[in-house]
């Protein structure tokens, strides 16, 4: 006969006595709860911040974000489990001070890696998807292995007060979701806006450290690291000249590397100096920055030059508001002189504000011209007020939203002879524009005889993405043609095209490749044409099916 089991004991509570000492409030019960909170806030705040420290660099493509989310999630994992490690072989109140302290320190070099890698882009020869990743993983999986420690000593702190095992581990881990819901929208909703990424980042730290004092031991050791970390945010805002290089190098302000042309080298070399922002400020979408650079059309005319996140989005001459630095800027121009050829004034809508260098030409090039701008960006817009010249009282009407959303809100009634767009780049482009459906929008929106003009970045050994948007185009529109700013034709490599689309006929003959003429350019010839066609299997880009990222994916891979 087998033995009757004895009914287990029932788990004794620890008596005050054992009570953990040290770490904040001794034994009191919320403690870990407070501790993986504030963890699980940090977490999510240094991932959302990345995708925008990187993307000023690398821009903030599908690879971009792919790369920030497995790393910080790699980081998690590891750091989960030498938490949970640590946790058996010591007591957390013993080690959770450390953590916070090594955090604190781990997040302050993301400024100083980012920056060096900004400046230095020492892995310019890589594939740029591994490029991408191998910097993301080197800023950022530090931080993120660091962070991800305290979860499981924290939850081992919470188990060892009490006997609810069960609840514990889910009281624990809910705070810390918390936290992450937290800091996740405090990020994307106030603080980048409010701070700035880079202000954003030293706030984390400070407050790691912070937690870091409280937790201790040794409380003197976190006090001076809180003194360093004070003195870092002391060196963004300070004006003594001689902490400038400092800060700069560091990355805790918004400066950049001065270059100069070397005829020896025939490149830009760095002149050891440190040029500051005219302006510099992180939006809710974007780093919006102006500094002044030497034209390549002249050496001694002087350009301001925007740029959002990594990209350069326009040239400005403050003494010349015709003056055009890009070459498919000029093809803009020349087509859309033909197109308007017998007009006095014309009535234009753009598709993002960028410099606002087309929008000032077209007012230069047909005094009294009416110009509506859609810029989702008011950030851009101020940029633009404040240190690209154009006036508060400008004519120039700005409408901030998103374009569509924008054209789709106007009443039908609005007619535009021309309709610029340039929201397109090579590493992200929105989608929802290069759609069938919206193109019909843009359809309805033009006047009789009024043309459609869309830059569109493609690499002609592919052309996935110009293949589809001009197939796309040619089931709206009766005629479209597609022109390079080569004069002999398409070459294949990366390149700005532009892509004119309209319902009145406009002979562009005399600009094909090889003919003598001052069009800064060549149109598509029929035969290119086809092979376009070919190169895009047809596709036609709808609300459903639009998948601008893999059409570019070989564009983006290759690019250096």
């Amino acid at each position: 006969m087998s033995e009757t089991p004895e009914p287990p004991k029932p788990v004794e509570a620890p008596s005050p006595a054992d009570a953990p000492r040290g770490g904040i409030g001794g034994g009191w019960k919320y403690t870990p709860h407070t501790i993986a909170f504030f963890s699980g806030m940090c977490v999510m705040i240094v991932e959302l911040v990345a995708g925008r420290l990187i993307g000023r660099h690398l821009g903030s493509s599908l690879y971009t974000w792919t790369s920030i989310i497995g790393v910080v999630l790699a980081g998690i994992s590891i750091g989960n489990y030498i938490g949970g490690r640590l946790a058996d072989r010591w007591k957390p109140e013993d080690f959770l001070g450390w953590l916070f302290l090594y955090a604190s320190m781990a997040c302050m070099t993301i400024l100083a890696l980012n920056n060096f890698f900004a400046a230095e882009k020492p892995f310019g020869s890589m594939m740029w998807p591994l490029r991408v990743f191998v910097t993301v993983f080197i800023v950022f999986m530090l931080p993120a292995l660091i962070l991800g420690m305290i979860s499981p000593a924290t939850a081992k702190m919470a188990l060892d007060r009490s006997t609810s095992f069960g609840r514990t581990i889910g009281s624990v881990y809910a705070w810390n979701t918390v936290g992450s819901i937290l800091g996740t929208l405090a990020t994307g909703f106030f603080m980048i806006s409010a701070l700035g990424a880079k202000g954003v980042v030293m706030f984390v730290s400070l407050g790691l450290g912070l937690v870091g004092l409280v937790l201790g031991p040794r409380r003197a050791v976190h006090a001076v690291w809180l003194a360093v970390v004070l003195a870092a945010i002391y060196l963004t805002g300070t004006g003594v000249k001689e902490l400038l290089p400092v800060a700069n190098r560091l990355g805790l302000r918004e400066a950049y590397k001065e270059k100069a042309w070397s005829e020896e080298k025939k490149d830009w070399v760095w002149t050891g100096g440190w040029g500051e922002y005219v302006f510099a400020r992180d939006s809710d979408y974007q780093f919006v920055k102006v500094d002044e650079s030497n034209s390549d059309r002249g050496k001694d005319r002087r350009v301001r030059v925007l740029s959002l996140d990594y990209l350069i989005h326009g040239y400005v001459d403050l003494h010349d508001p015709k003056h055009l630095e890009y070459d498919y800027e000029l093809l803009y121009a020349e087509v859309a002189k033909r197109y308007m050829k017998d007009r006095t004034t014309v009535n234009a809508f753009f598709l993002g504000g960028g410099a606002y260098t087309f929008p000032r030409w077209v007012q230069q090039q047909w005094p009294g011209s009416s110009c509506d701008v859609a810029e989702i960006d008011p950030l851009v817009l101020e940029a633009n007020h404040q240190a690209l010249g154009l006036p508060r009282g400008t004519p120039i009407r700005t409408l901030i939203g998103d374009a569509r959303n924008t054209l789709d809100d106007l009443p039908t009634s609005a007619r535009y002879d021309l309709i610029f767009g340039d929201a397109f780049n090579d590493l992200s482009v929105p989608w929802h524009l290069t759609t069938y459906e919206f193109s019909c929008t843009l359809r309805e929106h033009l006047a009789p005889g009024g043309a459609l003009l869309v830059n569109v970045i493609d690499d002609w050994d592919y052309a996935r993405l110009l293949g589809a948007y001009v197939n796309t185009l040619r089931t709206v529109f009766k005629h479209v043609a597609v022109f390079t700013t080569e004069s002999m034709g398409v070459k294949p490599c990366r390149e700005t095209f532009v892509v004119a689309a309209s319902d009145t006929p406009l002979d562009f003959q005399d600009c094909l490749a090889g003919h003598k003429t001052s069009f800064p350019g060549s149109v598509f010839s029929n035969n290119e044409m086809e092979l376009l066609d070919r190169k895009s299997g047809g596709r036609i880009l709808t609300d459903d099916d639009a998948p601008v990222e893999n059409l570019l994916e070989p564009v983006v891979r290759n690019r250096k």
